[in-house]
């Protein structure tokens, strides 16, 4: 193969990682209780699962939603095996001593007849929160599937459909990270129960232990592998940029390298790879403006500086943050027109998932507001070939 064909390989390798793993789990009539508030004797009221059977209290039919702190289960997730499942294919990769998940239980759902949840995405409470999971009992219900989207790619989960198919007390579970879209139809009869969970990285630093179960691993690792195995590839050495394919939250206090640790999905298996390989990564903040592209160490958001910019804001970037500038369209404003551009080979492009927005002070006849605008990328530093292993 070609070069060029590797490279679009390990781009297929990347954007082919789930978002998304859904199963079942079968579960004991204890399980299978809810219950909320206290009545006069003392004793919780039953929201669902009465006498072995899976009755919901008319009483509280239109409760919507509960916090975690108003209702009890008998349902135990770590005793299920979910989460299991969950970390097999949403941290696929990483082996059994890598990054664990803690998962805190957020909301209860109780979804009746013409109840519904429009398109959204959750809402990221710190900065190690990765996704969500939805636990639905088995109610009787008619609609109310979950609809999710990502990367121009749709997926549904009927839960309603998948229960019905079984005998004996079983919950379906969807887990999926928090940039993906996703909204519930409307119910078309009785009552869609849910609990909702919110995912966390236990543990922020990878396992040394390379896992080769997980085929979107193996594939970006073998891809990464053939390229540096060629030695046409970037022959003197250089970059390879990667625009990242999942969401992440940012502040002026964010850091990239811990930030790094926090990757997810393809992101995170890339760094792995790469690790493995012995190829040293860094997550970076790029931003554009009108013809010039930079990188910097630092994320920079709001206003970056009361001193009037004259001429380039990508030049003062440079100066001021010692940043790596990618292209510079050259003109009369520009102050070093020396300056060493810096090349990278995109894999994957940038993908405006992280909105960086600052603002500095224009020079011009008067003083104005100006604009750059930023996402973050992954570089992966590549040797020259006669110094690869």
């Amino acid at each position: 193969m070609t070069v060029n064909e590797k490279i679009a390989n390990l781009e297929a390798a990347i954007v082919k990682s789930p978002p998304i793993c859904s199963g079942t789990c079968q579960i004991s009539p204890d399980d299978n209780v809810l219950a909320y508030g206290m009545q006069d004797d003392g004793s919780a009221r039953r929201l669902f699962g009465r006498n072995q059977e899976d009755v919901l209290d008319e009483t509280y039919r239109k409760a919507g939603q509960m916090s975690a702190k108003d209702f009890k289960i008998g349902f135990n997730l770590k005793k299920s095996g979910i989460l299991d499942g969950v970390y097999t294919h949403l941290l696929e990769g990483f082996g059994e001593t890598g990054k664990r998940i803690d998962a805190e239980l957020y909301k209860l759902n109780v979804y009746g007849k013409g109840s519904f949840f429009k398109a959204h995405k959750d809402t990221p409470r710190g900065e190690n929160m990765f996704g969500s999971l939805v636990i639905v009992f088995p109610s009787t219900h008619v609609g109310g599937a979950l609809f999710l989207r990502h990367d121009g790619k749709e997926e549904e989960f009927n839960s309603a459909h998948i229960l019905s198919s079984f005998d004996t007390p079983t919950v379906a579970y969807i887990a999926f990270y928090g940039d993906v879209e996703h909204e519930v139809a409307v119910v078309e009869s009785g009552h869609r129960v849910t609990l909702t969970y919110n995912l966390y990285f236990a543990n922020a630093r990878p396992a040394l232990k390379w896992s080769p179960s997980s085929r979107t691993s193996s594939d970006i690792h073998s891809s990464l592998s053939a390229l540096l195995n060629d030695a046409t590839f970037l022959s003197e050495g250089g970059i390879l940029g990667f625009g990242l394919r999942y969401a992440y939250p940012v502040n002026e206090r964010t850091s990239l390298s811990r930030m790094k640790s926090l990757l997810k999905g393809a992101d995170a298996l890339l760094v792995r790879a790469s690790g493995q390989l012995g190829l040293e990564t860094e997550l970076k903040a790029v931003y554009s403006k009108e013809g010039g592209e930079i990188m910097l160490d630092t994320v920079l958001l709001g206003s970056i500086g009361h001193d009037r910019v004259e001429g380039s804001i990508i030049e003062k970037l440079r100066q001021d943050f010692d940043g790596d500038i990618l292209q510079h369209e050259r003109d009369e404003y520009s102050y070093h027109h020396d300056s060493e551009i810096t090349d990278v080979t995109w894999v994957t492009p940038m993908s405006s998932l992280v909105d960086l927005e600052a603002t500095y002070i224009a020079y011009g006849n008067e003083p104005s507001m100006g604009y750059i605008y930023g996402d973050l990328a992954l570089m992966v530093y590549i040797p020259a070939a006669a110094d690869r292993n």
